[in-house]
């Protein structure tokens, strides 16, 4: 994991972050963290108990999460930029989660508490989180009741 510097007109093309105004994306490249990962680098394990929000500006990731009294781990690997993990604790509470690079990456690192922030102010990514809520949650579901 190596820090880099947020690239603006890249970060504006990210669907989690395309309706923000350009003084809005200059507010996140300012507050946000930004790190490049190498394939199979681990971005999280499973027993960490930080819990910011990881966004993916470029490349892709896998997920693992794990359901108590369930043998096998939800997978879900993508490359769709803008596909966030993290950042919601009763989530991972119910289902901790593992995430990798699988190739090289990009990855934004937002602190629950910034997040909450960004809300507040208006910055219009409430829609990009609940519909991310919304697969996460129906993902674990249909998994665990697959699994009774």
């Amino acid at each position: 994991m190596i820090p880099t510097a947020i690239n603006i007109e890249k970060l504006s093309k990210v669907p989690f972050f395309s309706a923000l105004s350009r003084k809005q994306l200059e507010q996140v490249a300012q507050e946000a963290e930004e790190f490049g990962f190498e394939a199979n680098e681990i971005l999280r394990k499973r027993e960490d108990t930080h819990n910011p929000f990881w966004i993916l500006l470029y490349g892709s990731w896998s997920m693992r999460r794990f359901l108590d009294g369930v043998e096998k781990p939800v997978v879900y690997k993508t490359d769709r930029l803008g596909s966030w993990h993290g950042g919601i604790s009763i989530i991972d509470t119910i289902a901790p989660a593992e995430i990798k690079a699988t190739s090289h990456s990009y990855i934004m690192r937002v602190s629950p508490e910034l997040m909450e922030k960004w809300i507040k102010e208006g910055l219009p990514i409430r829609e990009h989180l609940l519909k991310g809520i919304g697969f996460g949650g129906s993902l674990l579901y249909e998994h665990l009741g697959s699994n009774i």
